[in-house]
């Protein structure tokens, strides 16, 4: 009866832990988009991607998490196949003589899938733990959606196969879902079209400043290294989303248009006396960097181009454009994503990002 539960449970145990370590570490996947903001919120397309080295501890967290579930679980199912009679000392036995432990023993970025393996010991020391070798696989059934299968490895045992459990997207649009093999650190890109919340700007007189806003994640969630590619034509709809920018005096800037040159961005818009006085044309060469957690820029320099005749240079506007764009980015990703660097290109960590998109660098909240 002890080998039968040994080699039973061997088995049994393994597809619950499969299930757990499948579904969990990909239900915190998209935290790093934004909730559905404000009436103000502008919809762009982004990706996220997730490095193989900060998915591994992670499976491997689950894993651990879930062994003595899907234990009692495996034992209860076998157990209750038996005699009314014997289930009792056939419970105590196997779990006086059984203390499971699961191992992620690798997990490898391919096209189309994660190759990972398990290694399972019924016990401390067990001399025939049961490894074995799954390709989890990806795919995007609805704009809310991400079914999630398995099927074995060449050359190991068909233990689970098929669709495993569907993951519900809590917020964005899903577009689609793929392992990122040919790129650098990254194993897994999420495309979402999700809300950037652009805060109003302030108005004439009131103070901005950023020093008291810093960006904190949760204590019960856990901080998620990521890369956070914004392409160009995000960047230029984002632009259409700022809306007018006050610079005293009765002065606004009208019809934001963003566009990259470079490594910088470049902002047009156009300088109006009140609201319909069309005064010429400012152009901003403008530097994303990062500040405390938030996505900001640094405007370097602005020309003006005075009824599209006369150009010159005009930083007289540039402290007044710089803080409230950074009134407006400073809150776009709502706190979901904690910035540490920010800047225009493709980099060597994620070289597949396109050479015209902002890749932010930091952390995300898995939970």
């Amino acid at each position: 009866m002890q080998l039968s539960i040994s080699r039973l449970s061997r088995w049994g145990l393994l597809p619950a832990l499969l299930l757990a370590l499948l579904a969990t570490p990909f239900s915190g996947v998209t935290r790093a988009a934004t909730h559905a903001g404000s009436a103000t919120s502008t919809p762009i397309n982004t990706i996220v991607y997730f490095p193989l080295n900060a998915l591994q501890p992670l499976f491997q967290q689950q894993i651990n998490q879930h062994v003595p579930a899907a234990f009692n679980s495996s034992i209860g199912a076998m157990v209750n196949k038996l005699p009314a009679e014997d289930r009792g000392w056939a419970t105590q036995m196997a779990s006086a003589l059984l203390q499971p432990s699961a191992t992620l023993t690798s997990l490898q970025t391919q096209q189309g899938g994660l190759a990972a393996t398990i290694r399972i010991s019924l016990y401390d020391g067990d001399p025939k733990p049961t490894t074995t070798g799954l390709l989890v696989t990806m795919t995007t059934l609805d704009t809310a959606t991400v079914q999630v299968s398995a099927q074995p490895l060449p050359g190991n045992s068909s233990i689970v196969s098929g669709p495993l459990t569907t993951l519900q997207i809590p917020f964005g649009q899903l577009n689609s879902i793929n392992t990122t093999p040919t790129c650098g650190e990254s194993a897994l890109g999420v495309h979402l079209q999700v809300p950037m919340a652009l805060a109003q700007a302030p108005t004439q007189g009131q103070q901005v400043t950023l020093r008291s806003q810093r960006v904190s994640l949760p204590a019960a969630q856990t901080a998620m290294p990521a890369y956070l590619e914004i392409p160009a034509t995000s960047l230029a709809t984002l632009g259409s989303g700022i809306g007018t920018l006050s610079l005293g005096n009765n002065m606004n800037a009208r019809n934001i248009q963003i566009a990259v040159g470079g490594s910088q961005l470049v902002a047009t818009s156009d300088i109006t006396l009140g609201s319909s006085l069309v005064l010429g044309k400012a152009t901003s060469y403008i530097q994303p960097v990062a500040s405390q957690g938030k996505l900001t820029v640094h405007v370097v320099k602005t020309t003006m181009t005075v009824f599209s005749l006369f150009t010159f240079p005009d930083n007289t506007y540039n402290k007044q454009i710089e803080q409230s764009l950074n009134t407006k980015l400073g809150n776009a990703l709502d706190g979901k994503f904690y910035v540490n660097t920010a800047a225009i290109g493709r980099n060597t960590h994620i070289p597949c990002a396109a050479a015209d998109s902002m890749i932010l660098t930091g952390t995300t909240s898995l939970g």
